[in-house]
């Protein structure tokens, strides 16, 4: 295909365009391969003789058309069926000639593989409790995998309406995006037979011309997000989410993942409504053509027999939110109270996991009953499925009505999971529903405009949880976590824009990313604030229902905006959404601080900003408490590169209040006194919100050279008495990352770290204890975890010995001694500070446990380890079978935040790539995140070279990003040690931690 020639993007010619699909599949868990016939209603827009449309991976057995435009029906088969591998389509040619404004009915046959790539059609597994393996066939077909299960327009502007039947064995369940309308038995499959109709269809240009993935050879590959980390917490991002491996590092993210909604408001025609033609009432002349095999059959070696499932009749919608499962499942249901028209919500899980479910089942009656009042559209689909899949690339996938997410997204047991999960849980399921409306509903035209999608679900998503669950301080955290993701990504001269051009379909898995997710929603919060929330909703409202079932750019959005707010929109948020980078903005004070100057540059972690990178500019809200006496507006603004206001008293404010601004705020040095000293006398002025954001931005300043690291540990020092946990969590990612990139100085310099470490956390973790309190509630719970794993991994002697005594308890069988949101902090401490017995010890709970979530805790314990053998030991675990590769950067991630480890993992990547790649061949978002981990938390020029000589020749194009993003950050570090080191030693000497 030749690019567009207005845009550069690689898409399908427009001759002809599909308005609806009759698809039918029927996958075989024997042979993992699955066969299916689907017929496609066509426009006609232009001549033509040949139909071009997206295919990968696929064996297209035959090829015939119907023009329905003529009194008589007209069929023929195709003459050369061509394959672009590169390009990934196939092209029909015929005989004669199709005329513009004239329809017809493409019926394609074919067969595929059921991949372990965690993309397409694919397969996934589990063992039941006698150890005996189950199957399931299963889809991810964001962003361009959908043409991998059938041929199709795979791209999201080129919506179509779907008719989907499985044929499966009887006793397993079938899924798909709409209610099921009919089911029958079809007997027991048998063995494909040849049909001469087809023989004779097969053109010759084809034979042979299959891609090796349909041959059986079917690479192993699987995709991951890292986890989030800072000690004692959990994992922060998976898809519809994003995951980060260190806040001052490059976030490592995840393609997108966010479940879909609908509305109940569909034009008839839209309902099932369609065209005989559509509705698999083929003309006579194509149904004599379907082989018998096709039609209910297919080849299954244990001979099982089959049931035939038809689903309703989708809306309108891209074929990427196209979803259909078959295997072995249990589900519990509820159904919305609060909707004129009910909707049947399900939660589907692995047999004996119903239980887990059910705090998955109280969300999300709530998240379609607000989405409804929000966006003022009814949810248009009967039913919304949220499963789990055991094999699964991302944290979740909005699929219309069959949301697919991973079991550590979806699960929670009350009585034995870990507290920390459930947040993440709620926010994933809300970000997915949200998706329904704002992605399913009103979909981007193009992978441009990803961010109207996931930054809009972030941010509304957010916005649920804060709704549903006040008691979590949501916004709070997403400052320390996902804000603080999209400003370090964006810091980068490797980043870029929020609307970034994307030409090619390799292209786009990488703006999956915490640009895409984190800055776009930062910068939708900072809109919403700026408009204030109910004129920002009613504009979301216009928006989408002008837009319901069609396709948009960003102007789009900011028209609906403008009109509802009078405020020129575009204008505003412009800079924010089309130019890379965000800025810093310089305070500057006259003598008693009473006139504020405010100058705005971009910032660069790196600190070396130039005079020509330096032209970018923003329409800033200050955020400036006590409001300037002479600022009219109701937020005083810097539009240009500088402006000045008075204060009614000099020396007591703060900017960019609740943090609502993508932007950094650099205090001159006396201001930042008086902060220190305001918030350790508990001043009001200063929130939750602006400690968290004071101390993320003084480590992203301390980064880049804007201040000395010193003014940093002032700081935190007097953050001693803090009691709010958001706060300990900013408090913890700082000094973690400040002991990471500070790894390789002398003994003595780390061992200062570590007294500074146990002063800030030791207090709080005596306070605490490790028993559950009474008045315990979510936050405290949570603190005392995050408190007493950053005490004990500090040394503290008396939190060392505790967690020891308790391990010993718990390993012994007194399940007492080590609560379920404590596990985790006992590990990590035992393994940390421990031999090469409690190491296994630990282990052999990781391979016991039956939950996710204590899974995960004990595999993030057991990368804390310092012997050498023992990370060996792990390194070759994580590319096992114990592991499922999806898993594997949960253990990469972990053993690149251990300074001791991270260059022995550096080195088994390096030995074990043409594995790595060949393994995660269909994963490269998952393939960028092994990158990150490996190499991003060096902090040596020595280290940027190695890296950068082991990529060269090799072909990364798919991880470019990430390669790049990774050597920036190892170079910001090592200018960072470089200019900082003895300014740290220095404040430790002087605060008596270094002797």
């Amino acid at each position: 295909m030749e690019p567009h020639a207005g845009t550069g993007r690689v898409v399908l010619p427009t001759n002809v365009r599909p308005t609806h699909y009759d698809l039918t599949l029927t996958p075989d868990l024997t042979t993992f391969n699955f066969y299916g016939h689907v017929l496609i209603s066509l426009d006609i827009n232009k001549p033509t003789t040949a139909i071009t449309l997206n295919s990968n991976q696929l064996d297209l057995i035959s090829a015939k058309l119907t023009n329905l435009a003529l009194k008589t029906e007209s069929s023929q088969n195709a003459t050369d069926i061509t394959l672009d591998k590169n390009n990934e389509t196939a092209t029909l040619t015929f005989a004669d000639e199709l005329q513009p404004g004239s329809t017809a009915v493409l019926h394609i046959v074919f067969k595929g593989v059921l991949n372990e790539s965690m993309n397409g059609f694919y397969r996934s597994s589990f063992k039941d409790d006698a150890g005996k393996t189950h199957y399931i066939a299963t889809t991810q077909f964001e962003a361009t995998d959908a043409r991998k299960a059938f041929p199709c327009w795979d791209e999201p502007a080129i919506k179509a309406t779907f008719d989907v039947t499985l044929r499966v064995p009887t006793d397993l369940v079938a899924l798909s995006n709409m209610n099921v309308i009919s089911e029958k038995d079809v007997g027991h499959s048998g063995k494909v037979k040849g049909d001469s109709t087809q023989k004779g269809d097969v053109p010759t240009a084809q034979k042979g011309n299959v891609p090796s993935a349909q041959k059986g050879d079917v690479p192993f590959a699987q995709k991951e997000d890292v986890p989030s980390t800072q000690k004692g917490d959990v994992p922060s991002a998976q898809k519809g989410d994003v995951p980060s491996t260190q806040k001052d590092d490059v976030p490592s993210t995840q393609k997108g993942d966010v479940p879909s909604t609908q509305k109940d408001d569909v034009p008839s025609t839209q309902k099932g409504d369609v065209p005989s033609a559509q509705k698999g009432d083929v003309p006579s002349t194509q149904k004599g053509d379907v082989p018998s095999t096709q039609k209910g059959d297919i080849v299954d070696g244990s001979l099982r027999p089959l049931k035939e499932v038809k689903f309703a009749t989708t809306p309108v919608m891209s074929t990427y939110l196209v979803a259909f499962i078959v295997g072995k499942f249990e589900y519990i249901e509820t159904v919305t109270k609060n909707l004129p028209t009910p909707i049947t919500c399900r939660v589907y899980v692995l047999p004996g996991k119903t239980e887990e479910a059910e705090f998955a089942l109280s969300v999300t009656p709530l998240a379609l009953e607000y989405f409804t009042q929000l966006f003022g559209v009814a949810y248009p689909l009967p039913k919304m499925d949220l499963i789990t899949i055991p094999d699964f690339e991302s944290g979740a996938m909005e699929n219309w009505g069959l949301v697919t997410y991973r079991a550590i997204r979806l699960l929670f047991n009350e009585k034995t999971s870990d507290l920390s999960y459930k947040r993440h849980i709620a926010y994933t399921i809300c970000h997915e529903i949200a998706h329904q409306w704002f992605g399913n509903l009103v979909t981007m035209d193009w992978w441009d405009y990803l961010w109207l999608n996931e930054g809009f679900a972030t941010w509304i998503g957010n916005l649920a949880v804060s709704k549903f669950f006040p008691e979590w301080d949501n916004w709070s955290y997403f400052i320390a976590d996902g804000f603080q993701m999209g400003l370090a990504l964006d810091g980068l001269r490797s980043s870029h824009p929020i609307e970034v051009p994307c030409k090619h379909p390799h292209e786009i898995h990488q703006i999956f990313d915490a640009i895409s997710y984190y800055k776009g929603a930062s910068c939708i919060r900072m809109l919403s604030s700026y408009l204030g929330l109910d004129i920002f909703l009613e504009g979301i409202r216009i928006y989408i229902k002008k837009h319901a079932y069609k396709n948009t750019s960003t102007e789009d959005l900011w028209a609906a905006l403008s009109e509802a707010s009078g405020v020129n929109v575009g204008q505003f948020m412009n800079a924010w959404i089309k130019q890379v980078g965000y800025p810093v903005v310089d305070v500057e004070e006259d003598a008693d601080a009473s006139t504020l100057t405010f100058k705005q540059s971009r910032y660069l972690s790196s600190g070396d900003l130039s005079a020509d990178e330096n032209t970018s500019r923003w329409t800033i809200p200050l955020g400036i408490e006590p409001a300037p006496t002479d600022s009219k507006s109701k937020s005083a603004m810097l539009t240009d590169e500088s402006v000045t206001f008075k204060l009614e008293k000099g020396g007591h404010y703060k900017v960019n209040s609740k943090y609502n601004g993508f932007f950094r705020t650099a205090y001159p040095a006396a201001a930042l006194t008086r902060i220190s000293h305001s918030i350790k006398t508990k001043d009001p002025l200063f929130t939750s919100d602006d400690r968290v954001g004071l101390l993320a931005d003084l480590g992203a300043l301390s980064k880049s050279g804007h201040i000395k690291t010193s003014s940093l540990l002032e700081l935190l020092e007097s953050l001693e008495d803090e009691d709010q946990y958001v706060v300990w969590v900013a408090i913890a990612e700082r000094v973690n990352v400040l002991s990471s990139v500070f790894y390789q100085q002398p003994e003595d310099f780390q061992q200062a770290l570590q007294k500074f470490q146990r002063k800030l956390f030791s207090k709080a973790a005596a306070r605490l204890g490790w028993e559950t309190q009474t008045s315990d509630d979510y936050r405290s719970t949570l603190l005392r975890k995050l408190v007493i794993t950053n005490a004990g991994c500090a040394g503290d002697e008396a939190v060392v010995k505790e967690a020891q005594k308790r391990f010993a308890l718990y390993v012994g069988g007194d399940a007492k001694a080590l609560n379920q949101n404590m596990q985790s902090a006992a590990f990590e401490i035992v393994v940390l500070h421990g031999e090469e017995a409690d190491f296994e010890k630990v282990l052999k709970c990781w391979r016991e446990a039956t939950a996710t979530d204590q899974k995960l805790g004990a595999i993030g314990a057991l990368t804390t380890v310092r012997h050498p053998a023992l990370v060996q030991q792990l390194l070759k675990l994580a590319v096992s079978e114990e592991v499922r590769p999806q898993d594997i950067t949960y253990v990469l991630a972990g053993l690149s935040r251990n300074p001791t480890s991270r260059h022995a993992l550096w080195d088994f990547i390096k030995e074990n790539w043409d594995m790595l790649t060949k393994r995660y061949v269909g994963s490269m978002a998952l393939l960028g995140n092994i990158v990150k981990a490996g190499v991003g938390r060096f902090t040596s020029e020595e280290m940027a070279k190695d890296c950068e000589k082991f990529f060269e020749g090799k072909k990364v194009e798919d991880i470019s990003r990430p390669i790049a993003q990774s050597l920036e950050v190892i170079r910001s570090n090592a200018k960072w040690v470089a200019r900082d080191a003895e300014d740290v030693r220095e404040w430790l000497s002087s605060k008596g931690y270094l002797a």
